[in-house]
């Protein structure tokens, strides 16, 4: 007889009532159950009765060793036991899920049940087929979570295999760090995948694969398209502005608006409007959803004005004229004369004038981070620096921290100059200086102010470890970096008689230096001081500060870390 047994050790049952472990078997093949009456179990002279989970006879053992099966197995059971040696062992063939259950023993009857005898039988059912998975909102470089749900059909409930799941994305499989669900991962693309799970039992059969899920992950917008793709446009006063279409790829979909000199100009995917002085200047197309905004090059318009001369005016226009003279027949010479002609406007006559308005430099929007004057931003942020001109001819245009040029712009309205991650450091005043040789230099100034957590200031040299002798006096300092300036408490880990309350001194707007003032030191006050610094940014940091014992000839110092 073919014979597949599934017999592995599992949790044992619950105590009081049997005291081997469980058997898997599958359904039709066939369990082999085997265990031990506990000593004195079995009454001497007693019949012992093998009971079924549903509490009938599946056979019984008289004193002599004689074994009668019921006629329910009869057919199905093979005993091999040893009741001699208190073994009960037998095979029960074409499993099926009403055999499920806890096999115990009768001492004399099926209702004088031996305590700590027996055994569970489990038969194992293929687990439901999951539903589709479910999914929170995935979003492109945001965590999403996948959930797959199965339940298991392996009888009785109370088995304790548990079910593990399997993922695959677009038919292949996918290695997860735990099998469990649900399954948690970093949408590292904007594409659409599909996904399907399974669950697995514990030493036990698989489901069949859920339907499948597609995902299609949200993002914000990209590869922002202007067309036409020219970056300037000249066109004159009174005329329509260019027409110019924005689009970009976003999921969900994204809404426009113009901007001009970084101010809102209109809403909508198109540039349009008519053009007027006020007009000149940069564009650009911001496109937005849920998931951000971005902003398309900046296109470039010179608004030219024109004048027109009423009826009756009089005009005097410099007209260059190129004249071309002929010598008398049989002369062989062409001569080119530039001749400069004046010509005055008869009256009644209609004249049209283009005139070049040059004016000098005037700094209309000079911004950090969109913002003027004193902005506040986070260590490691980044920071835009933008400055917008009006002037005719265009200008030079400098961004300077201080002294030092950032960038320059020559023949330019704007200027533009990033700080990819800002630093403590680069707290200061920032200017826009613009020149077009009309009129005098103009300048505007911005402030810059970088917020960091508390750090030891590595631009000065920093002493840890102080020496003194018996009776002495010493003063321990510690220089840091921060801004806003931070706050700090000195505190010792045993007694002293010491006053901690020290002081500290600002060095710059972004450094200061505490001290702890101690004096008649005695020897309880040598050892480890902590100096706590904190300014409400990020968490406070602590750092310790040595006061090392030292004989009257030999005072020295020691350098050495910090610990954070």
């Amino acid at each position: 007889m073919s014979m597949s047994i599934y017999s592995r050790m599992l949790s044992p049952v619950s105590a009081g009532a049997v005291c081997a472990s469980q058997v898997l078997s599958a359904v039709s093949d066939t369990a082999r159950l085997s265990w031990e009456i506990p000593q004195g179990g079995l009454g001497t002279g007693s019949t012992f009765f093998a009971v079924s989970p549903a509490g009938t006879t599946v056979f019984a053992l008289l004193p002599d060793g004689t074994f009668l099966p019921t006629a329910t197995y009869t057919p199905r059971l093979v005993y091999q036991g040893n009741i001699a040696a208190r073994n009960v062992t037998f095979t029960l063939s074409n499993i099926q899920t009403s055999d499920a259950g806890t096999y115990t023993c009768g001492n004399g009857g099926t209702n004088s049940v031996i305590q700590n005898c027996g055994q569970k039988l489990v038969v194992l059912g293929k687990p439901t087929t999951p539903g589709r998975p479910v999914s929170t909102t995935p979003v492109h470089k945001q965590q999403v979570t996948l959930t797959c749900s199965s339940n298991s059909t392996t009888v009785p409930a109370d088995h304790g295999l548990t079910l593990t799941y399997t993922w695959q994305r677009d038919n292949t499989d996918i290695t997860v760090t735990s099998p469990g669900s649900p399954y948690t991962f970093t949408v590292s693309t904007r594409d659409s995948h599909s996904y399907r799970c399974r669950a697995r039992e514990s030493q036990g059969l698989e489901s069949e694969w859920s339907q499948v899920y597609n995902m299609e992950p949200e993002y914000g917008p990209y590869q922002i398209t202007l067309t036409p793709s020219t970056s300037s446009y000249t066109v004159t006063e009174h005329q329509p502005l260019p027409s110019i279409a924005c689009s970009a790829l976003c999921r969900p979909g994204c809404s426009y608006r113009w901007l001009h000199n970084d101010a809102v100009f209109s809403s909508g995917s198109m540039l349009q409007g008519q053009a007027d002085r006020s007009k000149t200047g940069s564009y650009r197309c911001q496109s937005s959803n849920t998931h951000g905004s971005r902003e398309s090059v900046r296109v470039s318009v010179d608004v030219q004005c024109k004048y027109i001369v009423n009826r009756g005016d009089n005009v005097t226009v410099s007209v260059d004229v190129q004249c071309k003279y002929i010598v008398n027949r049989g002369d062989n010479v062409t001569v080119s004369v530039d001749v400069q002609c004046k010509y005055i406007v008869n009256r009644g006559d209609n004249v049209t004038v283009s005139i070049d308005v040059q004016y000098p430099a005037d700094i209309i929007l000079f911004t950090t981070n969109s913002h003027n004057g004193s902005v506040t931003v986070n260590e490691s942020d980044s920071v835009t620096l933008s400055c917008q001109i009006d002037s005719n001819p265009r200008s030079v245009i400098r961004l300077l921290n201080g002294t030092e040029e950032l960038t320059r712009a020559d023949n330019s309205l704007t200027a533009t100059y990033r700080l990819e991650s800002a630093d403590c450091r680069q707290r200061g005043n920032y200017s826009c200086t613009a020149t077009n040789n009309i009129g005098a230099r103009v300048s505007q100034r911005v402030e810059l102010l970088v917020q960091c957590s508390p750090r030891l200031d590595d631009s000065v040299s920093q002493q840890l470890r102080f020496a003194s002798t018996l009776g002495g006096d010493v003063t321990v300092s510690v220089s840091v970096l921060a801004y806003p300036l931070p706050a700090f408490a000195w505190s010792r880990s045993i007694s002293t008689s010491q006053d901690l309350t020290g002081s500290s001194t600002p060095v710059s707007d972004i450094s200061v230096t505490a001290r702890l003032h101690l004096t008649n030191l005695q020897r309880q006050d040598f050892g480890d001081y902590s100096l706590t610094v904190g300014n409400g940014v990020d968490s406070s940091v602590s750092y310790t500060v040595g006061v090392v014992h030292v004989g009257a000839a030999r005072k020295r110092y020691f350098t050495c870390s910090s610990s954070m």
